[in-house]
């Protein structure tokens, strides 16, 4: 199933036995990709709380038919804001992949995400260390997440000067649609055709996410677009979803998630219901 299931509530707003349930009806429906990060929803508890959720799920499963993806180097060290964020030191990266195994009730993590650039720290050392993970059978794979297309370039130069672990997954925000340019999304970046490219031609093969695709249901018939995606271009583009969902006789949500993973992006998808977690995967069954 080419769509993972995204978790950034699960802990806080979603209690656990509700994410259980929501986690059990992916699996069951064949999905395998389990996202969250260790700072999982420090803006809603205090971080890794969605680790944790997971985790204690983890146990009551085949953890071999999962693929947990989880990200490092955003959780604020003060609890409140990505200007004290954990960074990406080697020292820094040891000790949240430490946590994060602990939380996750797991020996090994099938994709760690750089979560946020850390420009404080040299990329070297950041790449190495994750590299280091991956030798040691700790991490499967190696992914970033909103990163700029010109650190792109030059980890990608890193990477090859210095023979480490390629970059196998890229997470960035996307949907059917495009924010206005003068959007301020903080820390978030989205997929532009320069960094897609730049990602795909140093690596064929690598696995792009798109997280936020369906901007919390404003696909959905009654709601509105945010306004950072405000714009008469935006509204004929729902609209006309809205449309083919229709005549599909299915969700515009269901008809967003398969459009993205289409384009050969893997949509993230989160719900608090599983009823509705059943509607936006059901192009996928």
């Amino acid at each position: 199933m080419n769509v993972g299931l995204g978790t950034v509530s699960f802990g806080t707003s979603i209690p656990e036995h509700q994410a259980q349930e929501i986690m059990n009806i992916f699996v069951e429906s064949g999905g395998t990709i389990i996202d969250t990060a260790n700072n999982y929803a420090f803006w809603a508890g205090k971080g890794g709380e969605s680790e944790t959720v997971i985790g204690n799920w983890l146990k009551t499963i085949n953890r071999e038919q999962i693929e947990i993806h989880t990200k490092i180097g955003a959780l604020p060290l003060d609890g409140m804001n990505f200007s004290t964020a954990e960074g990406l030191s080697k020292e820094s990266i040891q000790s949240a992949v430490n946590a994060s195994l602990g939380r996750l009730s797991t020996h090994y993590i099938d994709v760690l995400y750089a979560h946020i650039d850390d420009t404080s720290t040299p990329l070297l050392e950041t790449w190495s260390a994750l590299s280091s993970l991956v030798h040691g059978g700790v991490v499967k794979r190696l992914g970033i997440s909103n990163y700029s297309l010109s650190r792109i370039v030059e980890l990608q130069n890193i990477i090859d000067k210095y023979d480490l672990i390629p970059i196998s997954y890229a997470q960035y925000r996307y949907t059917i649609i495009e924010p206005q340019t003068d959007a301020d999304l903080g820390v978030q970046i989205c997929f532009s055709p320069q960094i897609i490219t730049a990602l795909t031609k140093h690596n064929p093969k690598i696995k792009l996410v798109a997280y936020s695709p369906l901007l919390r249901g404003a696909f959905e018939y009654g709601h509105t677009l945010p306004d950072k995606y405000a714009g008469d271009l935006n509204e004929m583009i729902v609209n006309k979803n809205r449309e083919e969902a229709e005549y599909h006789q299915v969700t515009p949500s269901a008809l967003v998630l398969k459009k993205i993973s289409d384009q050969g992006i893997i949509p993230l998808t989160i719900s608090s219901k599983v009823e509705r977690l059943k509607e936006n995967i059901q192009l996928f069954l």
